[in-house]
């Protein structure tokens, strides 16, 4: 997995805490250079993008155990969640958002917003994203995004307590 605090290392040890198995996170300079030891079997296990495993995965050489995204993605249609397979915690989706510095105002990031909106409507633009392994939410207000990143503070600072990383 790629270094400390990143999506694949949280997916790790969240994985570790709610299911009591011991699990070693062991650090790559980034996925490539961890995919040979993971195809050999060393690790037997690891967390690692859509966008990587997708291609391993059809053709046998790796087998998918779980996604964690809220849903089932389109192209494992047979491979379970992290909470359908029963670890709820263990979901950690790597997400963007479209920021703005705060004194932005209000009707251009309005205007930013319907933008983007626009974009990730295109067709193209869609398959060209999950290709890449990405998943688009359905549209969100920039209100609606606030009060996501809020929740997701509160949860990943609880979070980083429990795996004993501590805030930089």
């Amino acid at each position: 997995m790629p270094g400390v605090g990143t999506s694949m290392h949280l997916n790790t040890e969240m994985l570790r805490l709610s299911s009591g198995i011991e699990l070693q996170p062991i650090a790559y300079k980034g996925v490539p250079p961890g995919m040979p030891d993971l195809l050999t079997g060393a690790p037997r296990v690891r967390h690692v993008p859509m966008s990587v495993a997708r291609g391993h995965v059809a053709s046998g050489s790796l087998r998918a155990l779980a996604v964690a995204s809220p849903t089932r993605v389109k192209d494992l249609p047979d491979v379970p969640t992290f909470a359908e397979a029963g670890f709820p915690d263990a979901q950690v989706v790597s997400w963007y958002a479209l920021v703005a510095p705060s004194k932005t105002p209000a009707a251009v990031r309005q205007r930013l917003n319907e933008e983007f909106t626009k974009a990730l409507a295109d067709p193209g633009v869609r398959d060209r994203l999950a290709q890449a392994g990405a998943m688009i939410s359905d549209r969100s207000t920039p209100e609606q995004v606030d009060t996501m990143l809020k929740q997701q503070t509160v949860r990943w600072e609880q979070a980083l307590k429990k795996i004993k990383i501590d805030k930089e």
